[in-house]
């Protein structure tokens, strides 16, 4: 099993790079074990004050890895889908992680990164960046990433685009507050990091109260809503259009739906 995931260090922020830019760093299903491992491992460094999550190159990720999907179909309609239920539990973990997470987005974040993203309790973006949902032009359904979206920014604009599947404009993100700061592209890190020495200045402890104020109560809903629209994403899989899209998709062509 290959690495996906870089950690490093520079107190008071520890950071985790999302690696795998031969596939446009896109997340298999051992990706998502891999970023919960690197944020337990974070956890137990007691000068890390707050984690950073970023992407390697101009792509935070595109997500569901959907070549590595499409083998698992061909082989076997009915697959396990257990990247799925992996990426439900990251982002309940995620939710409930008792130090501040930095979304740092180098670049774009689609489908299921954006729900990672959208997981986080900042997001720092540079102009280019965009958060969007696109399975509805791949034959799928959203699932992690719609309950996120609905979560951080209401029905309406989680109605609006996961179902046109267009990139969230990064205007709109700032005025939704689904993004917190824009930066220009070299300094989205370091944008970042002083976010978090600001936050080594407040009390550990109370910043960790307040999280759980803020996230806990809500988890607990949101996991039973991650579950249903977990089983829904299943099913999207299994439909002829999802074949379709998917393989129109590894092709670089227009889906040509029936």
């Amino acid at each position: 099993m290959q690495s996906i995931v870089d950690v490093r260090k520079n107190v008071p922020s520890g950071t985790i790079v999302i690696n795998n830019p031969e596939r446009a760093n896109a997340i298999p299903a051992f990706g998502y074990i891999q970023l919960r491992q690197a944020l337990e491992d974070l956890h137990q460094e007691k000068s890390v004050r707050a984690i950073i999550l970023t992407g390697t190159g101009s792509l935070f990720s595109s997500g569901t890895d959907l070549k590595q999907l499409h083998a698992e179909l061909q082989r076997d309609k009915i697959a396990s889908h257990q990247d799925i239920s992996l990426l439900n539990e990251l982002i309940l973990v995620m939710l409930r992680f008792p130090k501040p997470i930095i979304a740092a987005l180098n670049g774009p974040a689609l489908g299921s990164a954006a729900a990672i993203a959208l997981a986080a309790d900042f997001i720092i973006a540079t102009k280019q960046s965009t958060l969007q949902l696109p399975e509805v032009r791949r034959g799928l359904a959203s699932g992690s990433a719609i309950t996120m979206l609905n979560f951080r920014a209401g029905a309406a604009i989680a109605t609006r685009f996961s179902i046109t599947g267009q990139p969230i404009p990064v205007d709109m993100a700032v005025e939704s507050g689904l993004i917190h700061d824009v930066v220009a592209d070299d300094l989205v890190w370091a944008r970042a990091h002083q976010l978090a020495v600001e936050i080594a200045d407040t009390s550990a402890q109370s910043v960790q109260m307040t999280k759980h104020l803020l996230n806990d109560s809500l988890a607990d809903q949101l996991e039973t809503q991650l579950q249903v629209n977990g089983a829904m994403t299943a099913a999207a899989r299994s439909t002829s259009h999802a074949g379709l899209g998917i393989d129109a998709f590894i092709k670089r062509q227009p889906p040509e739906w029936d």
